[in-house]
């Protein structure tokens, strides 16, 4: 046990540290950047549902009351490969990136009654780099960094409810650039502003779920095994994060800001907030992920209500902020779990996504707004390696993609579509029981 342990623990540190920004997307400039939602690797391919999932050898963070249907000490760590293609008006652009997802650790304290999880996720990222030409006046933006969450967090059941709570830390930075170059015709110095947002601050969520068993598998009937229904919600309300900000604007001669004339301009640590919207998701599952398992959630955020002392959306701009939602769905399916056959065995996913992101898009400011929508397909395999049957040792490889599209559905505003491919691993063991033989 210890020296699982030790290794798990250090390939946790290992894995965190690479961490880091996903593909490029513009949309990514606007508050905290783009926040992928909080799924581990057992539902990615099933839509992305998390609400009304529990499991006895999988972690489900999205939802706290799962832990406490945990049965085996469980490790998973979690990698992306995430591709797009950015349609403007005139151009299309490609690009592909691969991280570290997440990495985490869930221990039954008591098992299917108490258990607890602790991990390293991304929480949000920015990543982009473009230009506006407008005659004589090139406007450069560019944007790099990401924000992370370290989280602990335990749940308790009682009877066939369960209550579990997250509590984490946030942390990260993002350097910004915006400026402008001129064609020489103009003869005048370049200008660029250069800006570091340092983000730190407790964040949470509470989670409830009640888990019932609604046919039992006996030696009379037909079922491969017990057939359970979850249903569960999330959610948590407005949370204010510390924020640091340093700025600089630098006028430079030539093709890059090599040669800086002048700052007229710099502060350094400018301390402020931030507020992040109350959100909730609810949904259901019904079935056993060892036979056959559907579901639906459906999450809401009040964006709305998203202040930043600094201006959240560059000046000129015409996006804000605005309440957004998203429904999944999503299935899977076990031809036969107990067969010795290996392809019997795979669990084989498949679902979907629909929903409107919390940026509005107007004309004009008395215009209407139109949401920047957001769908995809998802579809992949759970595949179950039995390592020591004697301990009870066990793992699980995860192979996901997500095909999807970001667009606010008005002619000569950028689109993008992208195609996300994650790979799990998760690890099942028996810890803190004294063997006789090891």
């Amino acid at each position: 046990m210890h020296r699982y342990f030790t290794g798990l623990l250090f390939l946790m540190i290992m894995s965190g540290s690479s961490l880091h920004a996903q593909a490029f997307s513009p949309y990514s400039r606007f508050g905290l950047g783009y926040m992928p939602l909080d799924i581990m690797s057992a539902t990615r391919a099933m839509g992305d549902i998390s609400a009304g999932y529990s499991s006895s050898f999988h972690i489900n963070h999205a939802n706290p009351a799962s832990y406490a249907d945990l049965g085996l000490t469980t490790f998973e760590v979690g990698a992306n490969t995430d591709a797009g293609t950015i349609n403007t008006k005139d151009s299309v652009y490609n690009g592909v990136n691969g991280s570290v997802s997440h990495v985490a650790i869930g221990i039954p304290l008591i098992r299917g009654k108490w258990g607890m999880s602790f991990g390293l996720l991304p929480f949000s990222f920015v990543n982009y780099n473009f230009t506006n030409s407008q005659g004589d006046t090139n406007q450069v933006y560019s944007g790099k960094g990401s924000l992370y969450q370290v989280y602990l967090g335990t749940a308790y059941k009682i009877k066939d409810f369960s209550i579990g709570i997250n509590a984490g830390y946030l942390f990260g930075n993002v350097n910004y650039s915006r400026g402008y170059v001129f064609s020489d015709s103009i003869q005048a110095y370049n200008i660029q502003n250069l800006s570091t947002t340092r983000v730190n601050g407790f964040i949470y969520n509470i989670g409830l779920q009640y888990r019932k068993r609604i046919l039992k598998k006996t030696p009379q009937n037909a079922l491969k095994s017990d057939v359970f229904f979850t249903i569960g919600a999330q959610g948590t309300t407005n949370v204010k994060l510390n924020t640091r900000v340093s700025s600089m604007w630098q006028r430079y001669t030539g093709t890059d800001p090599q040669v800086v004339i002048d700052t007229p301009l710099n502060y350094a640590d400018k301390i402020g907030k931030i507020t992040l919207p109350f959100n909730f998701s609810t949904g259901f599952t019904i079935g056993n992920e060892n036979w056959w398992l559907v579901g639906a959630d459906f999450k809401y955020s009040g964006w709305s209500q998203f202040s930043n002392y600094q201006s959240a959306l560059p000046p000129g701009d015409n996006w804000s902020f605005g309440n957004s939602w998203r429904a999944m769905i999503g299935a899977g399916i076990v031809p036969d779990y107990d067969s010795k056959k290996f392809f019997s065995r795979i669990q084989y996913k498949v679902g979907g996504y629909y929903g409107k992101s919390e940026l509005i898009y107007r004309a004009s400011a008395d215009a209407a707004g139109t949401h920047l929508s957001e769908y995809g397909a998802t579809f992949g395999v759970s595949v179950p390696i039995l390592i020591n049957p004697i301990y009870r040792e066990a793992a699980h490889f995860h192979f996901s993609a997500d095909i999807g599209a970001r667009t606010p559905g008005i002619s000569g505003l950028i689109s993008e579509n992208y195609y996300r491919f994650n790979f799990g691993f998760t690890l099942n063991n028996v810890w803190f029981i004294k063997r006789k033989f090891d």
